[in-house]
């Protein structure tokens, strides 16, 4: 039993075991245990957390402590998890409740969580460490829970301060109306939504990519990764197949999952330090009289040194009241490159913005109309017949010293005669001369 939970919570142990894989099948599908069948014992062999959990305080009131903590499974066996966010899966059969999550309003460890947990070697029996003690992971509610990864451990007979100090990035209005996500790699709330995760985290987005490929591959998934109806648990035959996706994932996850990290954001970087417990002054101490009143613990020697082997105390808390904002703006935009240049140009050439309009007219507008404008001394030809009595009249060109004009006067025989006059001339007949003088 002990080798089929270790396969099942440490995928890597997979690869290349093809042979004890084939023949832990063979003996489970001979039993007729199924994989959900193999889950079930997985949940019921791991220490529950009103087992594990001897004492807990939050916010320095002991109860309702113990409400918010709910027993989920991860990638490295069933853990407790206090201030989880909302988990479902129907094929395990899991619900937790979603609840609002739990907010602090000061620093120290008395404004945080305290835990005393009890290890009980003597009663290990399957584990998937090397070590006595225990993993503990500090992270968003919305992230996926990758305790063997990004887990720390504790040993029994231990004090563990954790100081969290919380970074926290967001982006302005500007940023994701702007600037496409590719460019500011980043996705603000909204631009890509999860099937199985309310909010959106790269470790989740992570997670539903690794499910999505071991569908299509392996038609299958391993029971921490969250899934449907349809979606089967993985038996040990397919084991060697979703250990490969999985590895697959964890090295070129960038590139095959398209699994930005989001714009707004929240860090958690833990500042651990520890001391042996218990010290000489904890049986003095209200905690110490609360345990032996609840677990019938012995007073004396006896119950001073089952604490040193095997129980540890924790306390998780924010060390400071203020933590570090990270803004993503944009640094400069096209108004301010505009600007930029124009100081440029006008400090260094002494051009401003009439000088590129003038530059603009002068090399583009212009060469336009010199190029498409009739010359000066092309006269239109009269669309009438040649025994028209009417001529046409021309504009003159800006190089015309005097009107064009043309005289239309009566001749002897009753007829109108023309006179043409040639553009730019002053030897008008003497009659013309006198009406002009006239005015």
């Amino acid at each position: 039993m002990q080798s089929t939970l270790r396969y099942m919570t440490k995928l890597d142990r997979a690869i290349n075991n093809e042979r004890p894989l084939k023949e832990l099948n063979q003996f489970y599908k001979s039993r007729n245990i199924s994989a959900l069948d193999l889950f079930k014992i997985l949940e019921e062999t791991a220490p529950s957390c009103s087992d594990m959990v001897m004492d807990c305080n939050w916010l320095g009131l002991t109860k309702p402590c113990m409400e918010f903590f709910s027993f989920l499974p991860t990638d490295d066996g069933m853990c407790c998890t206090f201030n989880s966010a909302k988990y479902f899966d129907p094929m395990l059969g899991i619900q937790s409740s979603a609840s609002e999550p739990l907010r602090v309003n000061g620093n120290g460890y008395r404004m945080g969580l305290n835990l005393v947990i009890d290890a009980n070697v003597d009663d290990y029996s399957v584990t998937t460490g090397k070590f006595d003690g225990f993993k503990i992971l500090v992270h968003a509610p919305e992230e996926f829970p990758d305790v063997a990864d990004r887990g720390f451990v504790i040993g029994p007979g231990t004090e563990t301060f954790v100081a969290v100090k919380g970074t926290t990035s967001f982006n302005t209005e500007e940023v994701a109306r702007e600037v496409a996500p590719d460019q500011r790699q980043c996705l603000v709330e909204g631009e890509k939504k999860l099937k199985y995760f309310q909010h959106y985290s790269r470790s989740a987005c992570m997670v539903e990519c690794a499910t999505r490929i071991m569908h299509d591959n392996c038609q299958c998934r391993p029971y921490f990764l969250r899934g449907g109806n349809t979606s089967r648990l993985c038996e040990f035959t397919s084991y060697t197949c979703i250990s490969n996706v999985y590895e697959d994932v964890r090295a070129r996850g960038d590139k095959i999952c398209d699994c930005l990290p989001p714009c707004a954001d929240i860090r958690y970087d833990p500042e651990v330090s520890y001391a042996s417990f218990p010290g000489r002054g904890f049986n003095l101490t209200r905690t110490f009289k609360r345990l032996v009143q609840e677990r019938n613990l012995s007073a004396g020697t006896d119950g001073t040194e089952y604490f040193k082997t095997n129980v540890a105390m924790f306390h998780v808390y924010y060390k400071e009241k203020t933590g570090m904002r990270y803004r993503t703006d944009i640094r400069f935009g096209i108004e301010d490159f505009i600007s930029a240049m124009g100081g440029l140009l006008g400090l260094g050439l002494g051009m401003s913005f009439i000088s590129v309009i003038e530059l603009v007219y002068f090399f583009i507008v212009r060469r336009f109309f010199l190029q498409h404008r009739i010359p000066s001394d092309q006269t239109l030809k009269s669309s009438h017949s040649p025994n028209s009595d009417e001529v046409r009249k021309v504009w003159p060109s800006s190089q015309t010293l005097s009107s064009v004009m043309t005289t239309m006067e009566p001749n002897v025989d009753g007829q109108r005669g023309l006179q043409l006059v040639r553009r730019g001339s002053l030897n008008l007949p003497a009659h013309m001369q006198a009406r002009l003088y006239k005015y």
